[in-house]
């Protein structure tokens, strides 16, 4: 069964949100260890504030730098229109599937109805980067 495409992981990547993840977690231990603690130990809820903050400014600055400048430099758009590709996960006319393009899967919209292993051509790629409209070929 292919994966549904997540468009936080292929916006930022794998190791980004690795990172920003494993950001969350270490501060909401350090919240939880302040509320779990009988100490007052304020040192603690002051770190896991600082942790949520900076992991708000990496996430906005990944945001704002890395991803769109690795996007405009190594992405082109045009490279996609009138590719063939094969659906993973067929849906109905008008809603969000899953399809194979150029040895990648993305989601796509068609406006009729398509099963697994239908052949579809893309036919532009939607306002978000990474939903194609696509028609069906066969």
């Amino acid at each position: 069964m292919p994966r549904e495409v997540s468009n936080l992981v292929v916006k930022y990547g794998y190791r980004t949100l690795i990172v920003l993840i494993l950001l969350l977690i270490f501060s909401t231990y350090l919240l939880l260890e302040y509320f779990i603690s009988r100490e007052t130990n304020v040192f603690l809820l002051a770190l896991s504030i600082i942790f949520y903050v900076i992991t708000v400014i990496l996430f906005i600055g990944f945001r704002l730098t890395i991803v769109d400048k690795i996007h405009k430099k190594y992405f082109h758009n045009e490279v996609l229109i009138g590719q063939k590709g094969k659906v993973l996960k067929g849906v109905n006319a008008g809603t969000k599937g899953t399809a194979n393009v150029m040895n990648e899967d993305w989601g796509f919209i068609c406006d009729s109805d398509t099963r697994d292993g239908d052949i579809v051509t893309v036919e532009e790629i939607m306002e978000d980067n990474v939903t194609l409209k696509v028609r069906k070929s066969s």
